[in-house]
């Protein structure tokens, strides 16, 4: 495990099986809530520094949402091309991530999907868009070429997506014994068949000012453990995915919800070189109360909120510092993993399998361990 990992933390989940049953689920968290004292007592360009340093796990959106907070809580905010940079940002490293989660973790026998090409398409992205990630940056003259970008990542998503909508779909639906995609989705189908699993939590969908509210009533403790008035809520692959005709269509058929889960992600990845091309029409990034930041990153709703102060010495510097990360919304203790697995009947053999398989389709990123007792 390398030493981001480390740092990132990572959620431990028990599962108490009895007579056939998962009785009960445990989820606890090593993920440090506490790094934002890091950064409280700095000037605004030292967290910029700082950021991607202390949450190296989608290091851009981390940084994006930080920059968005510190320019909102200035009053101000960048411009149109600014945004579109930060926005192409987002996007490519979800692309990566979940890229990543599929290539190792759900499809790493079928060799599908090039890992290191698709590190050195990232790298190469985030490269020439770096100059987007500081405070009140210039824009370069050269033009940023998007259009070989999105044929590249094309080509290496063709295996995996299909060239067209009713491809992708004779894949995943008719052929689902002969296309690796389609063969994935009905072997998790299939080996899941019979179990059903209880419902998720509920989309998150809280207002900048209910937020506000709870951290400043209950700071760093809701961080850790963030909920709404009316109980817990996920922000996933999931829930960015879950209304498409696809997914709709896979409950008509009767596909396992982890099947459903991981088509999600494919959908996702799919429409990846899309998006790009029209990222003038993705609501990735909003700020609509000074000091927050609201970013859609690879694992769900990123939130950042600052506090600032003016120095003894005239500058401007960062007194408090809280981020709502979606792991958080995603793994709470009575969250979408409590809810959807509490009292399900599974063979003692698949229980630990089952529950990996369901923190995969919720969280690309995070770490975790299971144990089944």
């Amino acid at each position: 495990m390398d030493a981001s990992i480390n740092l990132a933390g990572k959620i431990n989940v028990g599962v108490d099986y009895l007579d056939g049953y998962i009785r009960k689920v445990n989820v606890q968290s090593s993920r440090p809530t506490e790094l934002t004292r890091l950064l409280e007592g700095k000037s605004p360009d030292e967290v910029i520094q700082r950021v991607p340093l202390l949450y190296s796990l989608c290091s851009c959106a981390q940084t994006i949402a930080a920059l968005m907070a510190i320019e909102s809580a200035q009053g101000r905010l960048p411009d149109l091309q600014v945004l579109q940079a930060r926005k192409l940002l987002l996007l490519a490293e979800t692309t990566k991530e979940l890229g990543l989660r599929l290539g190792r973790d759900w499809l790493d026998s079928a060799n599908l999907l090039n890992l290191p090409e698709l590190l050195n398409w990232f790298a190469d992205f985030r490269t020439q868009l770096a100059w987007c990630l500081q405070i009140n940056p210039s824009v370069p003259e050269k033009r940023f070429p998007l259009p070989r970008f999105i044929s590249e990542l094309e080509g290496m998503l063709k295996n995996i997506t299909g060239p067209d909508e009713l491809q992708f779909k004779e894949a995943v639906y008719v052929q689902s014994q002969t296309h690796p995609i389609g063969k994935a989705v009905a072997d998790l189908s299939d080996k899941y068949d019979g179990i059903s699993l209880g419902p998720a939590c509920p989309e998150m969908d809280l207002s900048s000012d209910y937020l506000d509210w709870q951290l400043s009533l209950r700071g760093q403790s809701f961080c850790a453990l963030p909920q709404g008035e009316g109980g817990c809520f996920e922000t996933s692959i999931w829930t960015r995915n879950c209304k498409r005709s696809m997914i709709k269509e896979s409950n008509l058929l009767t596909i396992n919800p982890i099947a459903q889960r991981f088509l999600a992600l494919l959908l996702e990845l799919k429409a990846m070189p899309h998006r790009l091309l029209q990222v003038d029409d993705e609501e990735l990034i909003r700020s609509d109360k000074p000091g927050f930041a609201w970013v859609e990153a690879a694992r769900g709703a990123l939130i950042h909120r600052v506090t600032m102060t003016i120095n003894p010495n005239g500058d401007e510097q960062i007194s408090q510092y809280r981020i709502i990360a979606p792991t958080e919304w995603n793994f709470h203790p009575q969250g979408t993993l409590v809810s959807m697995l509490e009292g399900v009947k599974v063979p003692e053999d698949k229980a630990a399998d089952l529950v990996g398989k369901l923190i995969l389709s919720v969280d690309p990123c995070v770490a975790y361990e299971v144990e089944v007792n």
